[in-house]
């Protein structure tokens, strides 16, 4: 009887701590074509950037609209420092507003829907480099739908594969 008591009691311990276990970091991003240049969307979990410090909230996971907002110059700068767009004529410009992102409810996420709109000088060799979220949370992953011709295709992003295509020819 003592035995099942002292089961029970560590039962009761551990039990809380492994329902609180960490949760794994995950984005996502298509990537289409739009009047011939890359259209991306990028769905990132609110309290992923405010981990990351890039919303400021007194909890990761209650996360407001307002203070979203109040990040648009964080986030935008980040956005420049962490996605970048190539083509074989070089970098890609990358742009996005706030009055184009959305907020979507995901199983118990809630994820930013940012849209980016791309400009490459080239239709030729096009690339996405991938560094978000990767310093701040070591098991981040991008899960990536890539629909640009003549590639039609899924990857994982991580901070060992931040590229896609991996490699390209010059």
């Amino acid at each position: 009887m003592r035995y099942l008591l002292i089961i029970s009691v560590i039962t009761a311990f551990i039990w809380p701590l492994t329902a609180q276990a960490h949760k794994f970091s995950t984005a996502y991003m298509d990537v289409t074509e739009q009047q011939g240049q890359p259209a991306l969307l990028w769905k990132v979990a609110l309290h992923d950037l405010a981990q990351a410090g890039l919303i400021q909230a007194k909890d990761s996971h209650q996360v407001r609209w307002q203070q979203v907002l109040d990040s648009e110059p964080q986030l935008q700068d980040y956005i420049r420092q962490r996605l970048s767009f190539s083509s074989a004529a070089g970098a890609c410009d990358i742009n996005t507003a706030a009055a184009d992102w959305l907020v979507q409810r995901v199983q118990q996420d809630t994820f930013l829907l940012l849209p980016l709109q791309v400009r490459c000088d080239s239709i030729e060799r096009w690339q996405l480099s991938y560094t978000a979220l990767f310093d701040s949370q070591h098991s981040h992953k991008l899960l990536l739908s890539w629909q640009l011709p003549p590639d039609k295709a899924n990857a994982v992003l991580s901070p060992t594969s931040p590229l896609y295509p991996a490699l390209l020819t010059h």
